[in-house]
């Protein structure tokens, strides 16, 4: 009889330690495993369960009966022909599995995070099965997260070195607010997808990839147009529902349900007073609150009717950042350095953008000429 080598001889002889017996509970071993799994009998069946005790030469397995039903089996050891164990690292391991390949555009936090996950993994699971994979995942986040924290991005699936960022860093930064709306518009997440977009529209306009998600915003906003149209047609009925429901109610009901509507409408009105405090332009709508479904209907037809009649972009100001970029870094003059500089700021590029290319000019100037 052959049993994998997670089982040991002194189990297999009935011959466990107390400490290795949990009452009510599987037979654990000592390093944490279970004798739970898959139990293969002479006759072929196999139990999906778990041992519970041990009764002489004989295990007490607890097994799924149906999919709702568990039942008791005593089953001689001999009659056993293979264990196939649960590793208690499986589930926790699925988890953090995920966390690699990473997306694009991940922040030093974000990589934190990640790697605390896989950190608390290995912690927990120092002799697990899947040690030498987490290690893997654990290597893999840290160097990224090293070329992040030193100013680098990852996009398109590669680690963009920080040089080569600080290069384009209008497009990147562009592309990663694009990558925010087309995540949360797959994900039918109108709200974040139209949120994206009033900071790509702020500060991106002149940017190719504006053009490119164009479409995208379009439909996101005829969806939630349609879906606040839909809660609005449909408001003063369900009101007049909600009177009439209460009406019929004993006045005990009437008054707790009373009181939990009451509750769930300051929350709404909390909440809307607090984003309109913010600025924020797209407010949590809520099929029960009107002035939320009133506002964010009227931004997005006005934003539909805007969006139609939008004129093409004036400049590419990605392309332009770039020029300006590669001359204030090349061997050009001061005088080619400020024409740069000239078409930057008429490109009208966010500030932020400009005090960079300032920056860069500056401390190019002030190089000694034989490192230029």
């Amino acid at each position: 009889m052959k049993f994998p080598s997670t089982i040991s001889a002194v189990m297999l002889c009935g011959c466990l330690a107390a400490a290795d017996v949990a009452c009510a509970a599987a037979v654990v071993l000592k390093d944490g495993t279970v004798l739970k799994g898959e139990f293969t009998l002479k006759d072929k069946t196999v139990l999906k369960g778990e041992v519970i005790r041990i009764d002489g030469n004989s295990y007490v397995i607890e097994y799924q009966l149906t999919p709702a039903i568990k039942d008791l089996k005593t089953v001689p050891k001999a009659n056993i022909v293979k264990i196939v164990t649960d590793q208690p690292d499986a589930k926790a391991y699925a988890l953090i599995a995920k966390l690699t390949p990473t997306p694009d555009f991940l922040t030093s936090e974000e990589y934190h995070q990640r790697l605390s996950a896989v950190q608390a993994f290995l912690a927990k699971f120092p002799k697990g099965s899947m040690v030498k994979e987490a290690n893997e995942i654990l290597q893999t986040l840290r160097e990224e997260s090293a070329e992040v924290a030193d100013g680098g991005r990852k996009v398109g699936g590669l680690m963009i070195k920080a040089a080569e960022y600080r290069a384009n860093a209008f497009d990147l930064d562009a592309r990663m607010v694009e990558a925010k709306i087309r995540n949360a518009a797959k994900n039918t997440q109108w709200l974040a997808a139209l949120r994206a977009f009033v900071e790509l529209d702020k500060d991106y306009q002149n940017a190719v990839c504006y053009r490119e998600v164009m479409p995208v915003v379009v439909s996101v906003l005829q969806a939630m147009r349609s879906q606040i149209n839909s809660s609005l047609k449909t408001f003063d009925a369900r009101m007049d529902q909600r009177a009439a429901d209460l009406e019929a109610m004993s006045p005990a009901d009437r008054e707790a349900t009373q009181r939990a509507l009451d509750g769930e409408r300051a929350k709404l009105d909390k909440l809307y007073q607090l984003e309109k405090s913010r600025g924020q332009s797209w407010v949590t709508f809520h099929p029960d609150h009107k002035q939320s479904l009133d506002d964010d209907l009227s931004l997005a037809e006005s934003e539909l009717q805007r969006l139609h009649s939008a004129l093409p972009a004036a400049a590419d100001s990605g392309r332009i950042f770039r020029q300006a970029w590669k001359v204030i870094h090349s061997e050009a003059k001061a005088e080619e350095i400020e024409t740069a500089l000239a078409a930057a700021e008429a490109a009208a590029l966010p500030e932020r953008y400009l005090k960079a290319l300032q920056a860069a000019a500056k401390a190019s100037a002030s190089k000694p000429t034989e490192e230029k």
